[in-house]
């Protein structure tokens, strides 16, 4: 499949951010790099027509964009850059783009965000490597100090040794000046002692410092490192949300397009007749200028005449082009608020035509209820093939055999009723025959499921005989909702058996 526009200009925005940070790196030779980079152009050569997907591409691409921030990182170097595109010139298209910027839809400012929340990344990685260089130097000079203490810890035992000889000599020697003056060294050595020995641990707690705090800063670096990379994700969804709103937005800015192709052919023509007016203007400058020639061979005093003329006349034409300056300047801005009241008409023209699809939605809806009622008649016409007997004086009449037409069969027979499945006017219709002497009550009833709490059942046609081989029939017509029922209500007044003849029928059908 060809990739959108959306995916080409993507992926052009992506090169552009992998080729500055590759020119920052200084290193031109790095192969994996230009081949990305080499299969990004071909992409977006053939706009996404030939070769690997827009996928492929883009992974790439942000693979080799980290990298490359990775060797930046091992090298320290670090840099901003930020590209402005300016137009000096007004055309449609420069007002086209003016328009999309205004839509929202600018990937270079996310793009340049994320390249400068890097860089101070990459400044706290750069101090705080400084620091670790500035503790890794003092660590030999600590190492030096912890030796020469080592080394006079090492002559402070010596001297203890000889201390201790010295204090076995004393035992054996009774001079008491020799003794004084061995007091005396050992008194100095003793005062000594621990000044050394608090240095040292001095020394040892700097130094297990120095340690924890290398070890905090590295894990504060991999914490960041982690949630750059979090954001580096967040910002790629914001991205691929910005091409799907401008795919959005693309119906919205063809109204726009055509609207400023009108305007621009409106200023075309504009431009057409100030340049008539041009033409003209130097026409009769040439025209003025070879009678002036012609004037000034014949006559030297008319010369300073047609001299004074020509300023006038100089005179009158700068005149002219101010004013045609500020008819220009007039119309422009004419065109200007033209240009934003046909914004405000267009807003205007959006609201009416959410409008229009909400009834245009509702108007579906009832066009699909007429043709649903077109497309599938609904109605039933059935018939007793046997007889009918009942004893008991409330009884429905079923067992219906002999099924005329029952379209869409919502009339069971097995028990006599019909249910509506859409709502609309219906025809009923009863017709009975009697077969013997007594009263016989036929009864339609309607149960509607929109009457309140539960059904409620409500007679809409009836017929009655009491002399043997006669007949009665009744029609009515009556609105039903979809779900509402019909069925035959047999009611034996005296409560003996009554006999139906066969051809009695019950009918039901719908007309709108």
């Amino acid at each position: 499949m060809s990739a959108t526009k959306n995916q080409v200009s993507l992926v052009e925005l992506k090169l552009k951010v992998l080729e500055d940070e590759r020119k920052q790196l200084h290193d031109d030779l790095d192969t994996y790099v230009n081949e990305v980079i080499c299969m990004g152009k071909q992409f977006v050569e053939t706009e996404g027509n030939e070769g690997a997907n827009f996928k492929d591409i883009s992974q790439a691409i942000e693979r080799a964009l980290m990298y490359v921030m990775e060797k930046r990182m091992d090298y320290g170097c670090s840099s901003v850059t930020t590209e402005m595109y300016n137009t000096s010139s007004f055309s449609p298209q420069s007002a086209l783009d003016s328009t999309v910027i205004a839509s929202g839809f600018n990937a270079d400012k996310v793009l340049t965000s994320i390249k400068y929340y890097m860089d101070n990344i990459e400044s706290q990685v750069r101090s705080s490597s400084s620091k670790i260089d500035v503790l890794t130097a003092l660590i030999p000079q600590i190492m030096n100090e912890i030796g020469g203490l080592k080394s006079k810890l090492e002559a402070m035992e010596e001297w203890k040794v000889q201390l201790e000889h010295l204090d076995s000599r004393i035992l054996t020697i009774e001079t008491d000046d020799s003794i004084n003056k061995t007091k005396v060294k050992l008194e100095v050595i003793e005062t000594h002692l621990p000044e050394l020995d608090s240095q040292l641990v001095t020394l040892r707690e700097e130094l297990g410092h120095i340690k924890y705090e290398t070890v905090i800063n590295f894990k504060n670096l991999e914490q960041k490192h982690q949630t750059l990379d979090v954001k580096l994700m967040v910002t790629e969804n914001q991205v691929n949300e910005l091409s799907k709103a401008m795919v959005t937005n693309e119906d919205n800015l063809n109204v726009v397009k055509k609207c400023l192709q009108e305007k621009s052919k409106e200023s075309d023509k504009i431009m057409e007749r100030l340049q008539k007016n041009e033409r003209e203007i130097e026409k009769e400058k040439k025209e003025t200028e070879e009678r002036c020639e012609r004037d000034s061979v014949i006559m030297t005093d008319v010369e300073n005449r047609l001299r004074r003329h020509e300023e006038k006349w100089n005179d009158r034409e700068m005149k002219n082009v101010r004013k045609m300056e500020d008819k220009l300047q007039r119309m422009d801005a004419e065109r200007k608020k033209d240009v934003y009241f046909m914004g405000e008409n267009l807003e205007k023209l959006l609201s009416k035509l959410d409008d229009m699809k909400t009834n245009v939605n509702n108007m579906s809806t009832k066009v699909d209820i007429v043709e649903k009622r077109q497309k599938r008649p609904v109605g039933f016409s059935a018939k007793l093939s046997l007889s009918f007997t009942t004893p008991t004086k409330k009884t429905v009449m079923r067992d219906f055999t002999d099924i005329v037409t029952n379209r869409g069969d919502h009339f069971q027979p097995l028990t006599g009723e019909f249910t509506a499945p859409i709502e609309g006017l219906y025809v009923v219709a009863l017709m009975h025959r009697q077969w013997q002497d007594g009263e016989i009550w036929l009864v339609v009833l309607h149960a509607s499921l929109f009457g309140g709490s539960g059904s409620k059942e409500k007679a809409v046609c009836e017929t009655r005989t009491d002399i043997s081989r006669t007949s009665s029939n009744s029609v009515s017509v009556i609105w039903m909702n979809a779900g509402d029922k019909l069925w035959v209500n047999v009611r034996n007044v005296k409560g003996t058996d009554i006999w139906i003849d066969a051809p009695s029928s019950f009918s039901c059908f719908l007309i709108g």
